[in-house]
């Protein structure tokens, strides 16, 4: 991926690692592949992301790294044990680059978006409302209802966080992570 970047544009920038995916199950049925399948994308790919782009984005300063963390990253969820482990360790990852980085002109930061409206939701619903007790259609509303505003996050809300922080005026934002939850 970054050979191909430089390939193509000769210098590579901004970095941005998004990627989640889920599979819920409680600790003593959690299967082990789907432990290292969650942990894999969530948590390794950003690291070696980071560490195959390290050197085109400290050749020069201004060069911006954005890992998508989660809500969950902060506290824990029931059976969400791969991908709450996965999402804290981003946190980690993301201030330790952010200091190896700063010397570099590099900024390393996080956003953690709240419950959003995305197939990976929608993939989980029919356990979340079996866990519930409840049909999809009332776990939805309980999901929405818990969220501060009443309502999921907007990716393009999202979208904005990351392109502030990627922007020449956020260079002081240094490994931080930036919740975005309605």
């Amino acid at each position: 991926m970054v050979a191909h970047v430089l390939a193509l544009a000769g210098c590579l920038d901004i970095l941005v690692l998004n990627a989640g995916c889920q599979f819920v199950a409680a600790i003593d049925q959690f299967p082990d592949h789907e432990w290292e399948r969650l942990r894999s994308v969530m948590l390794d790919g950003p690291f070696f992301a980071m560490k195959a782009a390290w050197s085109a984005l400290t050749k020069s300063p201004g060069g911006r790294i954005v890992v998508t963390a989660s809500t969950a990253s902060f506290a824990g969820a029931p059976q969400k044990t791969a991908y709450t482990a996965a999402k804290h360790g981003v946190l980690g990852l993301v201030r330790v680059a952010a200091l190896e980085g700063a010397g570099h002109g590099l900024t390393v930061n996080a956003v953690a978006p709240g419950w959003m409206d995305t197939g990976m939701m929608r993939d989980q619903l029919k356990i979340q409302a079996a866990t519930m007790g409840v049909c999809t259609d009332e776990a939805v509303e309980r999901l929405r209802a818990a969220q501060p505003a009443k309502r999921f996050v907007d990716v393009r809300e999202v979208a904005a966080t990351i392109g502030f922080l990627v922007n020449p005026g956020a260079s002081g934002v240094n490994g931080v992570c930036i919740a975005v939850t309605s």
